[in-house]
């Protein structure tokens, strides 16, 4: 019976996902999913975690204006991301500053 089923025959989503995927795993997902309520998250909560994570390996301790920009968002959303580095960071020696416990002798 699965083999007459035809894209005209499926109710919505299952035609959106049958003309993307192909019939046989729109009617994997009826079955799986059958008589149940899903709900698929914003694609953006998906790639977040990551983004993240990139804004926290990228953020120098000042940079909150070129990861805004490079990121689309506001410096207050970099700032909010990388809260727990900033003291870190910014706390950390200048790499083109001389220490004035260096001996450079």
């Amino acid at each position: 019976m699965c083999n007459e089923i035809q894209y005209e025959d499926l109710p919505e989503p299952y035609d959106a996902l049958a003309e993307k995927f192909g019939i046989d795993v729109a009617l994997e997902l009826a079955k799986m999913f059958s008589g149940e309520r899903v709900y698929f998250l914003k694609y953006e909560a998906i790639e977040r975690p990551l983004r993240n994570k990139k804004i926290k390996s990228e953020f120098n301790g000042y940079n909150f204006r070129s990861l805004a920009k490079k990121y689309n968002m506001t410096e207050m959303g970099i700032r909010q991301i990388v809260a727990d580095e900033i003291s870190i960071k910014q706390s950390e020696p200048n790499k083109h500053q001389i220490s004035f416990f260096d001996d450079s002798s």
